[in-house]
């Protein structure tokens, strides 16, 4: 008489019977189908080793400023593969982690800086806004909300942006920053 323990576990509730789904890495059988690796074939994959090892602002990083010789914002700035790109891929392995959430809180506050920028084309008033964001990201910093890699941003971008030259902000900062944001989406969409 055949063990009917060995029959019943060649079914499975979430196939219909028969067929078990298994790890694309290892071959063991998933607890569930709606996974392609399992638990530790996963773990490895997400493991140290293949994140970026340097988290730090890319070479070069805002030397010369925003703008090329002809005040066109550099392509590196906004483009795939680009610094924004980079910054944003590293975020996503740094720590203390970043959250969607927390970026875009920060950014919010430059978005709003330059809605304020619209409304009143005062931009004296909205560099002081925007300098404002020094002690934000140094608070966040302090308390282990954010990675050291954003707080090194925030600030060489503060930095870069001069008093008397409001593109600095909207057509340098804001571009490079909303790219950052979109490529951490892009890359971390449910972080």
């Amino acid at each position: 008489m055949k063990d009917w323990k060995q029959d019943l576990r060649k079914y499975s509730a979430d196939t219909g019977g028969g067929a078990v789904k298994k790890c694309i890495d290892c071959g063991q059988p998933l607890k569930d189908s709606k996974f392609i690796r399992c638990y530790s074939c996963n773990q490895k994959s997400r493991s140290p080793e293949t994140a970026p090892q340097s988290f730090r602002l890319p070479e070069g990083y805002l030397e010369g400023g925003y703008f090329d010789e002809k005040g066109n914002l550099r392509e590196r700035y906004i483009a795939k593969d680009g610094d924004a790109d980079i910054i944003a891929k590293q975020l996503g392995f740094a720590r203390p982690a970043m959250t969607n959430h927390q970026l875009r809180r920060f950014y919010g506050h430059v978005r709003a800086a330059a809605n304020r920028l619209d409304m009143t084309e005062n931009f004296p008033a909205v560099y002081v806004d925007l300098k404002k964001l020094d002690p934000f990201v140094s608070e966040a910093k302090g308390k282990g909300k954010i990675p050291d890699l954003f707080y090194d941003f925030v600030i060489k971008n503060i930095k870069a942006v001069r008093p008397d030259h409001k593109e600095d902000f909207t057509k340098g900062f804001l571009e490079h920053f909303q790219a950052v944001v979109a490529f951490f989406t892009f890359h971390y969409p449910k972080k």
